[in-house]
């Protein structure tokens, strides 16, 4: 299956972002594991060519610790810089058959769209989810797995 960013929006909006009179989660350790929860269900939808990732789920308290770190900084600036390390960690070295995802090249650029998602205190809950998942899209399309080379059979030493 294709990452699809409107999929993370939704899962956002469900499990992290309160709706309507819904409550926040209780702390950043919380709203870190709700926010884990819902991008490694998402990611673990992702493919690189017929291989599906292996390691989506196994990875979520990586992504949880560092995430809940991000949401106690109390600064744009610095909870979307380090919620677009937080990303870029979690999805370098995801598995993904034979083959591993190298660090995401556009985590400069997720990192300003995450500050702009913080730094914008009145946005809603639709709009700061589309914001969060375009930018986490965006990084996951930046990053490349490598595959290891075809070995040849293997030749008897003459």
């Amino acid at each position: 299956m294709v990452l699809n960013p409107s999929a993370l929006s939704s899962g956002l909006r469900d499990g992290w972002l309160p709706g309507a009179g819904g409550p926040y989660p209780g702390g950043p350790r919380e709203s870190g594991d709700a926010f884990a929860g819902a991008v490694s269900g998402w990611f673990a939808a992702a493919v690189a060519g017929p291989h599906p990732c292996s390691t989506a789920a196994a990875r979520r308290p990586q992504l949880a610790a560092a995430a809940a770190a991000a949401f106690g900084a109390g600064q744009a600036p610095a909870a979307g810089a380090l919620l677009a390390t937080a990303l870029t960690a979690y999805m370098s070295g995801q598995v993904f058959g034979p083959g591993a995802a190298s660090p995401p090249a556009g985590t400069a650029a997720a990192q300003a769209l995450l500050t702009a998602v913080f730094a914008d205190l009145g946005a809603g809950t639709a709009s700061r989810a589309d914001r969060i998942a375009q930018a986490t899209w965006a990084l996951a399309l930046t990053a490349v797995v490598v595959f290891p080379p075809v070995v040849s059979p293997p030749v008897p030493v003459t």
